[in-house]
């Protein structure tokens, strides 16, 4: 992850200690952006984090001096766009940085005396909306996705997170991703789009943000091979700027033995997936079985909703439950299929293979016939499930040394594609590993520089003293305050790499 790259004029103002930074407002009102006045804007707080979840979240609060709203604009309300901008004396030398959304409490307006007029606004970003279930289009369903690639913007009918965010009301063009053309057999989608695109975006180590150009971006991913991933430094800062600092072991991140434990979906050829064995059965002379339908009684014949389940044989010949299957016997296929004493077969009621993706229903009749049936079966392609699958990855230098302590990650969303040249989620548990033992503290920043470019997940350089080297770090979570009659200030929280 890179810093934002800045206008020419705006970069050479960032360490220009004679040059105060100012945030510009825009309200996105439906006549036209307004812009507030600058001497309005008293204050104005930013901040950008990464989540547990796995996703970047931005949010803010302005203080506004005067009354802003709905009696003095029906249009200041909830839900408004607003744009934060960061300027430096001339309206060219300006940045813009955050796209964000009033929150549910709207402009908050309060008046003390006769002069003392505020109003508070509390900005959110577009991950709340994605993050609300009753907001998603056809949320009270689950969506069962087959065969699609983690991402892919020059397929999104095909790509989990354009399918991901559909459902959370966005269309491909508002979508910026990278390429992760790693199969995902099998996954349902259940919960809210923000955390589904979360979870998958922490399973491979992605960037997932609503950010200010486009309305999503899912990129940065070290596994993504055709777009540039880069864990460069792009930014110094030194004790000359540092104006206060706090240590954190975070030994509360450090692992040695790494527990991935998914449930691993494979698909399979064509093959019987099921087959009629419900008692009684009788033998012939040969002791080969056949089931006599002498009157009604059996189930599928008395049962109008008789449900046959799908199993399938893995590579090592061990019967596994069926989660979807396809290429399905058709119900001439499966009446052709049977094999019965004598000439007469039963009579197909009800063959549905398309209501359920793991079972069919089936209702056969004898016509009143005596009929023994030898064989029924249905043969169609699966996807089998290998539940409890788990990798395991350590470090007995550290182990020996610290003792063994466990980290134990679940995900859903994991292929068994190469990287290469080895499984994903080997590659994955092997890297989570590596993270884990190389946890070496984070720090607390605060500085005068006005770090308006900087990015959660992007790496800079940092010395705490003349005496000591610099240090690679992380950024975890950044603030920007801002305020008419202070200075400016630059929060940051970061991670040693």
């Amino acid at each position: 992850m890179r810093f934002y790259e800045l206008p020419p004029e705006v970069e050479n103002k960032i360490r220009d200690t004679d040059s105060r930074p100012f945030v510009r407002v825009v309200f996105e009102l439906a006549s036209g952006d307004v812009y507030i006045p600058d001497s309005d804007i008293l204050e104005c707080v930013a901040t950008s984090y990464k989540t547990e979840a796995g996703g970047i979240v931005n949010s803010g609060e302005l203080l506004l001096k005067g009354l802003y709203d709905v009696e003095h604009n029906a249009e200041y309300t909830t839900g408004l766009g607003v744009q934060i901008w960061y300027c430096f004396g001339e309206r060219e030398n300006t940045f813009f940085r955050f796209h964000l959304f009033v929150d549910n409490n709207g402009f908050q307006s309060q008046e003390t005396g006769f002069l003392d007029k505020t109003t508070k606004v509390r900005l959110i970003d577009l991950s709340s909306k994605l993050d609300d279930i009753k907001l998603q289009h056809n949320w009270t369903d689950a969506q069962t996705v087959v065969h699609s690639v983690v991402c892919d913007r020059t397929n999104p009918e095909n790509s989990l997170v354009h399918i991901i965010a559909k459902r959370g009301g966005l269309n491909a063009n508002e979508i910026n991703c990278g390429t992760l053309r790693f199969d995902i057999p099998y996954v349902v989608v259940a919960g809210s789009a923000w955390k589904e695109l979360c979870a998958l975006a922490k399973a491979y180590d992605a960037v997932v943000e609503c950010g200010k150009d486009l309305t999503l971006s899912f990129i940065e991913s070290p596994y993504d091979v055709e777009n540039e991933y880069s864990e460069d430094s792009d930014f110094t800062l030194d004790e000359t700027q540092i104006t206060h600092y706090r240590f954190f072991n975070n030994n509360d991140k450090y692992a040695n033995n790494v527990r991935l434990k998914y449930t691993r979906y494979v698909q399979t050829e064509r093959q019987e997936l099921w087959s009629y064995s419900d008692a009684p059965v009788w033998y012939d002379e040969d002791m080969k079985p056949y089931y006599p339908f002498t009157d009604d009684s059996r189930k599928i014949i008395s049962d109008n909703d008789y449900q046959a389940f799908y199993t399938a044989k893995n590579e090592e010949e061990k019967t596994r439950n069926v989660v979807y299957a396809d290429q399905l016997d058709s119900e001439q296929d499966f009446l052709d299929a049977m094999e019965v004493n004598g000439e007469d077969k039963p009579v197909i009621i009800q063959y549905d293979t398309s209501t359920y993706k793991d079972r069919a229903i089936v209702q056969l009749g004898r016509d009143g016939k005596l009929v023994g049936l030898r064989k029924a079966s249905i043969t169609g392609r699966a996807i089998i499930s290998e539940t409890n699958y788990s990798i395991f990855v350590k470090d007995d230098s550290e182990i020996s040394v610290r003792g063994q302590i466990v980290k134990n990650v679940t995900s859903r969303f994991l292929s068994d594609d190469l990287f290469e040249d080895e499984p994903f989620c080997q590659r994955r548990a092997k890297d989570l590993l590596q993270e884990c033992i190389n946890c070496k503290g984070a720090y607390y920043l605060t500085t005068f520089i006005p770090l308006i470019h900087a990015r959660v997940g992007a790496f800079m350089d940092i010395r705490l003293n003349e005496k000591s080297s610099f240090k690679k770090v992380r950024i975890d979570e950044l603030t920007f305050r801002y305020k008419n009659k202070e200075a400016f200030s630059s929060e940051i929280w970061v991670t040693r790499v």
